[in-house]
């Protein structure tokens, strides 16, 4: 955990910034591309691994050595941080089952699913490093405590990076969901050639 230096740095306040929001999305990733609900699901689906993202703000995205850093630099580059963290959210996983299936394993199937009742057969919600697609847009976050003319405190900072931290747990919360359809059995292996035998 990174504490805040007086006088401030630019790159310290970046470091203290990812204590409250990188490491909170980083934190209890279940899916990702090296780790899948299901094996159907497409590895587009998600961005990038459990171990979440790289943050890419920098102190030198909030001011150079030796000059003045501005509030709205401060403000401007840790909300456009906070926005690429947003697919980083939960993901709700089905894999459906299509066709008539065969339960009764009389021969009509031949595939991974060919006993499986069609339907729903998986159905969970988990933290996922989803595509950059599922990027969500942040509603206004009080920055009330970092403006022009205001002398940054650390306690103001941290009440900022608190607001951060609680905007993107409110999008953590907005659940998407993805569906994926299989056939009851490897089509062109089982049923086709099935159909092909009557």
């Amino acid at each position: 955990m990174t504490t805040l230096t007086s006088p401030i740095s630019s790159q310290n306040i970046v470091d203290r910034f990812k204590d409250f929001v990188t490491d909170t999305a980083n934190s209890n990733i279940v899916w990702g591309t090296n780790n899948k609900p299901f094996t159907n699901m497409p590895d587009a689906t998600f961005l990038g691994t459990t171990e979440g993202t790289t943050i890419t703000v920098s102190g030198s995205s909030i001011g150079s050595t030796g000059n003045t850093i501005t509030a709205s630099n401060i403000v401007n580059a840790l909300l456009a941080e906070t926005a690429l963290y947003t697919n980083i959210r939960n993901l709700r996983a089905l894999l459906n089952v299509t066709g008539g299936g065969n339960p009764n394993n009389d021969g009509g199937g031949t595939g991974s699913y060919a006993n499986v009742t069609p339907g729903i057969i998986y159905d969970q919600t988990q933290k996922s490093n989803l595509n950059a697609n599922y990027r969500q847009t942040l509603n206004a976050v009080n920055s009330s405590n970092v403006q022009s003319g205001q002398t940054i405190s650390v306690t103001n900072l941290e009440t900022f990076f608190t607001n951060l931290q609680n905007e993107y747990n409110s999008k953590l919360a907005n659940t998407a969901t993805v569906q994926v359809d299989v056939c009851h059995s490897s089509c062109h292996n089982a049923c086709h050639s099935s159909r092909g035998r009557r």
